[in-house]
């Protein structure tokens, strides 16, 4: 190959590459995925915020009873039923409307579970101050734990150390209802009156601070006038007593 024909295929070839020193520029970089949009803290405070309570059902609504059993609701049931001490004096001391204050005056000891016959309860969990904690609302049945003024109400308040008791009412009547206003934080409750074992109006049941108590009769009020419309959380069903909620074990 003459030298002229050899230096114009060398140039055709150097012609087809990048020139000396040029820089390609870097391959287009992925765009970052899209970020997560920011939740507001938890707290009350918000019906959105992450561990608000969820808003209280419309007045009127039921909120149905738990459907299936809860061991650490049994064992806070028994504690209260079968252990610890009895009021002294129940005359005195006791609580004409708690389950204790009742035993008291008829023994005078507390039984064994295993000797008071089948007890059944049905359970359902509401916050009720406000905190973003839901709270344990429990009724008892069965002869041990009812009388013609009705069945024991439990509720609890959820702790380290499992459940807390707020608040004991031996005379439960169906149905329980949450409503809309508070005292001390805590949203009020209410219930069928019953009178020597006769409807009689509405109870009120108010937090004083400490624990829920019924609330003094307002001066002039009917008391044949129904309940103010709220949240139903407790109902007992007209249905046979081995189906209402679930039985309650003695345990270990």
């Amino acid at each position: 190959m003459s030298p002229l024909r050899l230096l114009a295929v060398l140039l055709l070839i150097s012609s087809c590459g990048p020139a000396r020193g040029q820089h390609l520029p870097p391959p287009p970089l992925a765009a970052p995925p899209p970020l997560a949009p920011k939740r507001p803290p938890p707290g009350p405070a918000g019906a959105e915020g992450l561990g608000a309570p969820p808003p209280l059902a419309s007045p009127g609504s039921v909120i149905p009873a738990i459907a299936s059993p809860d061991p650490l609701v049994e064992k806070a049931i028994r504690l209260r039923l079968f252990h610890g001490p009895l009021a002294a004096s129940p005359a005195k001391t006791g609580d004409p409307e708690s389950t204790e204050w009742e035993q008291a005056r008829a023994t005078g000891t507390r039984p064994a579970c295993g000797e008071v016959g089948p007890l059944r309860y049905l359970f359902n969990r509401i916050d009720l101050d406000g905190d973003a904690q839901l709270e344990t609302v429990v009724v008892v049945l069965g002869s041990f734990a009812c009388a013609s003024g009705g069945c024991t109400l439990l509720i609890f308040r959820t702790t380290d150390n499992g459940l807390s008791l707020v608040a004991e009412n031996g005379l439960f009547q169906s149905p329980l209802q949450v409503i809309s206003s508070r005292h001390r934080g805590w949203l009020d409750l209410t219930m069928p009156a019953n009178i020597d074992g006769a409807p009689g109006g509405v109870k009120d049941l108010h937090f004083n601070g400490r624990t829920y108590r019924p609330a003094a009769a307002k001066p002039g009020a009917d008391p044949a006038a129904p309940p103010p419309s709220g949240t139903v959380v407790l109902e007992l069903l007209p249905i046979p007593f081995e189906r209402l909620g679930h039985p309650l074990p003695c345990g270990s």
